[in-house]
């Protein structure tokens, strides 16, 4: 069944961001969660905003973006096994997040 009021809502909260070329989708709400961080501050007039494809573009680790992400949804920072200790720590400042804050 065709909602249009819904599909606009949904639409308009939701975010596209691709990172290092893999394309993750979340909400605005969830970004913020984590107040005064990189995702929590996007704005469509940031230079990597593309209204062509609605997304924003960061060439940063997917990998490591991933845990990041989950990180907002849950609360809950995991540090990847495959990843250095050293470059997730790296994304982390990138991202504006700080790891002695994670539950």
């Amino acid at each position: 069944m065709y909602q249009p009021s819904r599909t606009v809502i949904d639409c308009d909260n939701r975010v596209v961001l691709n990172i290092g070329g893999i394309r993750f989708e979340t909400y605005k709400a969830t970004l913020k969660k984590i107040p005064a961080t990189r995702l929590s501050r996007l704005t469509e007039a940031l230079a990597n905003y593309d209204p062509v494809l609605n997304e924003y573009f960061f060439d940063r680790h997917p990998g490591v973006f991933a845990q990041i992400l989950n990180y907002y949804r849950t609360g809950k920072l995991h540090y990847p096994t495959n990843v250095c200790g050293p470059l997730f720590e790296e994304e982390l400042e990138f991202w504006g997040l700080d790891a002695n804050q994670a539950s």
